[in-house]
């Protein structure tokens, strides 16, 4: 039994490695890939999606030798997943290891930033004074955190954060706050407090849909000196529930949306019988109308 254990985890050491050392190999193809492209022209996301795609086939027999499943439609099915997690994760993990990426994500965010800069006009802030005077709330002082930030007060901004903050009734849901947290990460890596903003990056990060996120969170824990191993972790994605399982969610689907429509048709059918009730009161009450005059 213990022979056993131990072939197991050898096994699935095994099995990680060769995944990493495919994912370490596609990663440096990809950008090698960019750093050809921006020889050509400036970098876009949609540079980064057109060398994922070209390269991607060369890795193909790789990525579905590390899948261990008979059945090959359930195996088909764990190796489209196993690619767009491939794809997902590359969007942040290229920002660690490829310069070119990096530059391109870090001018983009800059750029972002100087352009609503040169838009922000300082004469307005008066309004922003006058919004926090009349409603010292969690939101008016988050607007007016902004705008500091907007005109590159960083230091005005990141006392109106906090005190957003403090006053917030839901400050300790990531999810109403979410916004100002992002903000106050940023606020932080002007400052040069790059480990502070990655906290912050940890605490709102949602998993594998947050990409948003993951790409803030890499830039920043790059300029702190981290690596690739640093990036952020996906949960393992879902793989397709069997037949039976299937089955039974799609029925339960099927009688909720049964019961909503019979609910629908109740409505509208006593809806009418009102109408058609007040019709014919109304039709009598002339008629009495009539008869009295």
């Amino acid at each position: 039994m213990k022979r056993k254990v131990l072939y197991m985890v050898a096994l699935l050491g095994f099995y990680a490695v060769s995944a990493q050392s495919y994912k370490n190999g596609y990663r440096t193809d990809v950008c090698a890939c960019l750093e050809s492209e921006s020889l050509k022209r400036s970098i876009t996301e949609n540079t980064l999606k057109a060398c994922l795609r070209k390269v991607l086939p060369k890795y193909a027999d790789k990525i579905d030798a590390q899948i261990d499943e008979p059945d090959v439609r359930k195996k088909f099915q764990k190796g489209q997943i196993a690619r767009r997690d491939l794809l997902v994760a590359m969007s942040y993990e290229l920002i660690y290891t490829c310069d070119v990426y990096f530059k391109h994500i870090d001018d983009q965010r800059r750029s972002t930033k100087l352009i609503t800069r040169e838009n922000t006009k300082k004469s307005e802030l008066e309004r922003y004074n006058q919004m926090v005077a009349l409603k010292p709330n969690a939101i008016s002082y988050y607007m007016r955190a902004q705008f500091q930030f907007n005109l590159g007060n960083i230091k005005e901004a990141e006392a109106d954060l906090n005190k957003s903050l403090e006053v917030n009734p839901y400050k300790e849901s990531v999810k109403h706050t979410r916004h100002e947290l992002l903000l106050l990460a940023w606020i932080y890596e002007e400052q040069e407090k790059y480990t502070e903003a990655v906290g912050i990056y940890n605490k709102i990060y949602m998993g594998y849909y947050d990409q948003e996120v993951a790409k803030l969170r890499a830039l920043a824990d790059r300029k702190a000196g981290g690596t690739v191993a640093n990036a952020a972790k996906t949960e393992p994605s879902q793989t397709v529930k069997d037949d039976n399982d299937t089955a039974r969610r799609r029925t339960l689907e099927t009688n909720t949306s049964t019961q909503e429509i019979e609910k629908k048709l109740r409505s509208n059918t006593e809806s009418r019988a009102v109408k058609v009730k007040t019709k014919k009161d109304t039709a009598t009450l002339r008629k009495l109308l009539k008869i009295g005059g």
